[in-house]
């Protein structure tokens, strides 16, 4: 999510805003429950593919199988689409399966199935990153989304029929689909996979609601953690720029020719984004380049010094690139001042990504027009986008854990959530601490606030009203 004002911010912000809309009053989540013990074996049902399920090959082939014209042509008309956002909307009892039952003979997705029951996935985008750098076109990527859209549909059909079992693989299907799309080099990609995967849990939502439903507290807990690891999209963010300036490799160790000069001047007159994005510079950028090499050279000069590099080797330097080595260095810097926060817990992560921020706000107030800085992507709201499936993972657990309480205690809720000792109670991962627990009559709520500090909106908080329905 960049800072600056380009073609990846604003994908990554479309996404991102499906993930964490604005400040407002959150509106929880309310679920009609009926106790249910842990199934036995307790992985009984899993929520993903396991390896004995799985066969050779690439997932993104069959994916991409599942983008043959042959089989959208029959569900690209309008009408159908409106008969799939219906679907998705329809309270159960209203579902309408004789309308939609066509969708559990869609080819399209039986590929989406093999794909997601292989081995492994190569999107294959690395070494395109690597040439192409941030004017990587990504047009798929809508597509897996609509694929999702399908998914959707076919878990409530079979979620409105009693299939549960069906209706697990189809959730299975389609988390394996969030995953595989999450496993790429670009943000962006790893964006779209959250939000796959935040359709799929709100459909799990709606099965564990359903009479006899099974409990998945172990199928929930035996899901990878993170759901979503981010460090390879970082790592492919670092690409991008090399790819975009191919000199930044050398900077520091070549000298700049006159041609790579005139090559650069424009960047630092404000058409930074114009080159990696493949624009035509401006003239008037040149001057104003000039200019601000003019005012940059001596602080950076002198940074270059206080660093470790001797003084006539920096003199000796084309002023223009003892600017640029100053300010790429500093990019570095503040880059790698975020990054290194993925390795941590999101709870330990928030203050210094906090501290990254300002810390980048700084660099940008004092060194005003220097290129690089606007590149930085604004790493916490992808965080925060990441973290949110780990901590619905988590509250869905602790209310799979409320319902084998009330299985074991004459339907009964937990007067905490200490009470439960028939399986541990997970902590929310974005705070640290325990969810919050109350019980009112036959009602329970469980929160997860936001962190101290921030107001609470749909992307920060989750708010859960449980009710449980009276035994026959």
């Amino acid at each position: 999510m960049r800072r600056g004002l380009t073609c990846l911010t604003f994908l990554l912000t479309t996404a991102a805003t499906a993930l964490a809309q604005a400040p407002s009053q959150v509106e929880p989540t309310k679920l009609t429950l009926s106790p249910a013990a842990a199934p036995s074996p307790a992985l009984k049902y899993v929520l993903l593919p396991e390896l004995g399920d799985q066969t050779p090959g690439n997932a993104a082939l069959e994916y991409y199988r599942a983008f043959s014209p042959d089989w959208w042509v029959t569900i690209w008309p309008p009408k159908t689409w409106e008969k799939i956002d219906d679907a998705r909307q329809a309270p159960f009892k209203d579902f309408p399966r004789k309308e939609i039952a066509w969708i559990e003979n869609l080819k399209m997705l039986r590929h989406v199935d093999q794909a997601a029951r292989r081995e492994y996935v190569d999107w294959g985008m690395a070494e395109r990153l690597r040439r192409e750098g941030y004017g990587l076109l990504l047009p798929d990527v809508q597509g897996l989304r609509q694929i999702a859209v399908l998914l959707a549909v076919r878990a409530r059909l079979e979620i409105a029929e009693g299939r549960y079992d069906k209706a697990v693989y189809t959730l299975q299907t389609g988390l394996a689909l969030a995953r595989h799309t999450g496993d790429a080099v670009i943000l962006i990609q790893e964006l779209v996979g959250i939000a796959i995967a935040q359709i799929m849990f709100h459909h799990l939502e709606e099965l564990i609601q359903q009479p006899g439903a099974p409990n998945f507290y172990w199928a929930l807990t035996d899901l990878p953690r993170p759901f979503f690891d981010l460090h390879k999209a970082l790592q492919g963010e670092k690409i991008g720029l090399y790819a975009a300036i191919p000199e930044l490799r050398t900077l520091e160790t070549t000298r700049l020719t006159q041609e790579q000069q005139q090559k650069l001047l424009p960047a630092l007159g404000g058409d930074l984004e114009a080159m990696v994005f493949g624009g035509k510079p401006k003239w008037s950028n040149r001057l104003m380049g000039m200019l601000l090499v003019l005012r940059a050279y001596p602080e950076a000069k002198q940074a270059l010094i206080a660093q470790g590099r001797k003084p006539e080797e920096v003199e000796a330097l084309p002023t223009l690139q003892v600017v640029l080595i100053d300010s790429w260095r500093q990019y570095q810097r503040l880059q790698d001042d975020e990054f290194k926060c993925a390795g941590l817990p999101y709870w330990e992560a928030r203050p210094l990504l906090a501290q990254a921020d300002e810390h980048f706000r700084q660099a940008r107030n004092r060194l005003k027009g220097m290129p690089f800085l606007e590149l930085l992507p604004a790493i916490q709201k992808v965080f925060v986008a990441a973290i949110r499936t780990d901590r619905r993972i988590a509250a869905l657990r602790c209310i799979e854990a409320i319902r084998i309480y009330a299985a074991a205690h004459d339907s009964k809720l937990p007067a905490t959530l200490d009470a439960i000792k028939e399986v541990p109670v997970p902590i929310d991962p974005m705070t640290g601490k325990a969810f919050v627990y109350r019980i009112s009559g036959e009602q329970a709520t469980l929160i997860a606030p936001p962190p101290p500090g921030e107001g609470a909106y749909v992307g920060n908080t989750l708010h859960y009203e449980l009710t449980f329905r009276r035994p026959k």
